[in-house]
C-alpha cells in the first residue's frame, strides 16, 4: 500500500468487557477471555507486518499497559461510545499522516497474519478505498479499512456491515468485501464460545 497504514484497536474497560457472555462465564472468566483475545489480536497485528502505526485506545490503565509490549501506542479514550472512540483513532491516524487506517475489534481469537496481509493488499486496488470484513452472520463489521482515514464516519453497531456498505456507496465508492474465517469469528454471545478451543 502506498503510504503509511495505521491500525486502530479500541478496547472497553475490563469491567465492561463481554457482559453479553453472562451467565455463560463468570466475571473473572470474561475478564480473562477478553485479555487473552486482545493479546492475540495485538500479537497478530505485530506479526503481520502490515502496520506502520499502531494504537490501542482504552479507558482502562491495565489494558493500556499492554500496548508497548506489542509495538502499539496506548492512548486513553477521550470520547464516550464505540463509534466516537473509533473516530478518535481515525483522527489520531490522520494527524500522524497515515494514508489509510484499519479498525479492528479486540475479540478475534482466530485472526491470522495472512488475513491481515490479504485484507490490506486489497486497499492497493483503489483510491479512495473502503475495505470491509463482515462477521460470520454478515451483520457486524469485523474490519474497516479506510483510505484515507477520514473518508467516512464509522457506524459500528447492530447491522453495521450493511450500513457501512450503504455509506460507502453514498460516497460514490464500491466497497471492497473481504471474507475470511479468522476475521469472521468474533465473540459476542454465548453461542460464539462453542467454537473456541477448550483451553480458552
Amino acid at each position: 500500500m502506498s503510504g503509511a497504514l495505521a491500525v486502530i484497536i479500541p478496547m472497553k474497560s475490563l469491567s465492561l468487557a463481554k457482559r453479553r457472555l453472562h451467565p455463560a462465564l463468570s466475571r473473572a472468566a470474561r475478564r480473562a477471555l477478553a485479555l487473552e483475545m486482545l493479546e492475540h489480536v495485538l500479537a497478530t497485528v505485530s506479526a503481520s507486518g502490515v502496520a506502520d502505526l499502531c494504537v490501542l485506545i482504552s479507558a482502562d490503565t491495565e489494558i493500556l499497559h499492554l500496548a508497548p509490549r506489542h509495538g502499539f501506542e496506548g492512548v486513553r479514550e477521550t470520547q464516550s461510545g464505540y463509534n466516537q472512540v473509533v473516530r478518535q483513532g481515525l483522527n489520531w491516524a490522520a494527524e500522524r499522516g497515515a494514508a489509510a487506517a484499519l479498525v479492528l475489534p479486540a475479540d478475534l481469537p482466530y485472526l491470522t497474519a495472512k488475513e491481515l496481509q490479504e485484507l490490506t493488499a486489497l486497499a492497493r486496488t483503489a483510491h479512495p478505498a473502503v475495505v470491509l470484513a463482515p462477521d460470520a452472520r454478515e451483520a457486524g463489521t469485523n474490519a474497516l479499512l479506510l483510505r484515507p482515514p477520514l473518508l467516512m464516519r464509522p457506524s459500528f453497531g447492530p447491522n453495521s456491515f450493511a450500513r457501512h456498505c450503504h455509506l460507502t456507496r453514498q460516497l460514490g465508492i464500491e466497497p471492497i468485501i473481504y471474507r475470511a474465517p479468522g476475521l469472521a469469528h468474533d465473540v459476542d454471545w454465548p453461542a460464539d464460545l462453542l467454537t473456541l478451543p477448550a483451553a480458552t
